[in-house]
C-alpha cells in the first residue's frame, strides 16, 4: 500500500479494498463477509481500545446518530472540564466529523498525520487476511478516532455503531453502558433477513455491556436477547414541535447518562442544552417554513406533528424526499400524500456509490438530481 498524503487520497484509501471486493458480496449478509475482529485487535495492539469504564455505545436501528450526539452534548455540559469524545457514523458534511472531541470535529491535518501512521499497521494486516477480506471503512475511520482520542487523554467515549453490531466493530468495543434506541426491519437485506435476525445482531451488545439502557418494548420483546438487567428509565421531558422520536432518544441519552455517571447527574444542566440535531429541525427562509428530518422509515413518522405543524397550519406545504432505493420509500410517500398533493423526488449522484436511487429516477416524480 502506498501511503496517502492529502485528505482526498486517504479517503479513496479507506474506500479502496471495500469497493475493490464490494461486487462479490452482493446479496450476503454482513454474517457471511464481515469480519471486525482484524481491526478491533489491530486496536488492541496499538494500545487505542478505550476504557470499558469510560465508554457509552449507542445501537438501534433509527436514533443512534442523534442519541450518539445528544450524550454527548449533555456529558460535555455535565463535566465542563472534561473531554468527551464522540464518534458517530456516518458524516455530516465532511468525513472528519464523524469524530469530535466537546463538539469540534478532527481538523484535516491531524486526519492525514493519523491515517498515515496506521498504514503500515494495515499493510501487515491485510497481507496475513485471507484473499476476499477488506478493510471495513467505519472500522478505519474508528482507528483515527480512537488513536485522536488517545493522543487528546479523552475522559469520555461516545461512540456510535454502525448498521449492525456483532459484525460491527464498534460493536465489540465494552461499555459502561449500552443504548439501544430502536429495532425495527431495516437493513434487512444486510442484517436480515427478519425482524428477529436484525434484533440479535444488534442485541448482542448486551454480552459486552455493563448495563443496557432501552425503550421498555424492547426490553419486554427481547429480554431473552438482552439477558441483562437494563437501567430504569428517567421521566419523559415533553419537547413541542419535535417529533416523538427525538423526545424517545432524549429520553435514552438522560438515561444513559444517569447509568454512567449517577454521581454526577444533574438534570437542571441537561434541561439547558438544546435537542437540536442534524436529523431534525425547523426553518425560516422569508416566507417559507421548512422542516427537515432525516426519516427512513414510516414507523418513524410523528403524524400529530405533521398534521398540527405543517398541514395544520393552513398554508401550502410541498415534500422533498432524497430516498434512496433501500429506505421505505412506499410507506414514506403514503405518509407524506396525506400531507401534500405536491411530493417530489430528489436523487444524488458523485462519490456516494454505495447509495442508490434508481427508484427516484423512475418515479416520474423527480425534481431534480444532485452531485455530490
Amino acid at each position: 500500500m502506498s501511503v496517502p498524503d492529502t485528505y482526498q487520497a486517504v479517503l479513496d484509501h479507506i474506500f479502496a479494498s471495500y469497493m475493490q471486493v464490494k461486487p462479490s458480496h452482493a446479496g450476503k449478509y454482513d454474517r457471511e463477509f464481515r469480519d471486525p475482529a482484524m481491526l478491533i485487535r489491530l486496536a488492541g495492539e496499538l494500545g487505542i481500545l478505550p476504557d470499558r469504564d469510560k465508554t457509552i455505545r449507542v445501537t438501534g436501528s433509527k436514533g443512534k446518530g442523534t442519541t450518539s450526539r445528544m450524550l454527548a452534548r449533555y456529558l460535555t455540559a455535565l463535566r465542563a472540564d472534561e473531554k468527551v469524545g464522540l464518534l458517530v457514523s456516518p458524516e455530516e458534511f465532511e468525513h472528519t466529523d464523524r469524530m469530535q472531541i466537546n463538539g469540534v470535529a478532527i481538523d484535516t491535518a491531524s486526519f492525514i498525520r493519523i491515517y498515515r501512521t496506521l498504514v503500515p499497521h494495515l499493510t501487515s494486516v491485510m497481507a496475513d487476511a485471507g484473499a476476499d477480506s477488506y478493510l471495513s471503512p467505519s472500522g478505519l475511520f474508528m482507528l483515527v478516532a480512537l488513536r485522536w482520542f488517545k493522543e487528546q487523554n479523552i475522559d469520555h467515549y461516545v461512540l456510535e455503531t454502525g448498521r449492525g453490531a456483532k459484525f460491527d466493530e464498534v460493536g465489540h468495543i465494552p461499555s459502561k453502558v449500552t443504548v439501544i434506541t430502536s429495532i425495527f426491519l431495516e437493513h434487512a437485506a444486510n442484517l436480515g433477513p427478519t425482524l428477529e435476525d436484525i434484533a440479535r445482531d444488534k442485541l448482542s451488545v448486551a454480552a459486552s455491556s455493563g448495563s443496557l439502557v432501552c425503550p421498555t418494548v424492547i426490553a419486554e420483546k427481547y429480554a431473552a436477547l438482552l439477558g441483562t438487567q437494563t437501567s430504569r428509565l428517567q421521566p419523559i421531558v415533553p419537547r413541542d414541535s419535535y417529533p416523538a422520536w427525538i423526545t424517545q432518544n432524549d429520553q435514552l441519552a438522560r438515561s444513559a447518562l444517569f447509568a454512567y455517571m449517577p454521581e454526577h447527574y444533574d438534570e437542571a444542566t441537561i434541561t439547558n442544552v438544546g435537542v437540536a440535531s442534524p436529523s431534525f429541525g425547523w426553518l425560516s427562509y422569508k416566507s417559507c417554513h421548512l422542516c427537515y428530518e432525516a426519516i427512513i422509515s414510516a414507523d418513524s413518522v410523528d403524524p400529530h406533528l405533521y398534521a398540527t405543524h405543517l398541514k395544520g397550519s393552513g398554508s401550502n406545504t410541498a415534500v422533498l424526499m432524497s430516498l434512496p432505493d433501500d429506505k421505505d420509500r412506499k410507506g414514506l410517500i403514503d405518509q407524506f400524500e396525506r400531507l401534500s398533493d405536491t411530493v417530489y423526488d430528489v436523487a444524488l449522484s458523485g462519490t456516494r456509490g454505495y447509495l442508490h436511487y434508481s427508484q427516484a429516477e423512475a418515479s416520474g416524480r423527480l425534481l431534480a438530481t444532485l452531485s455530490f
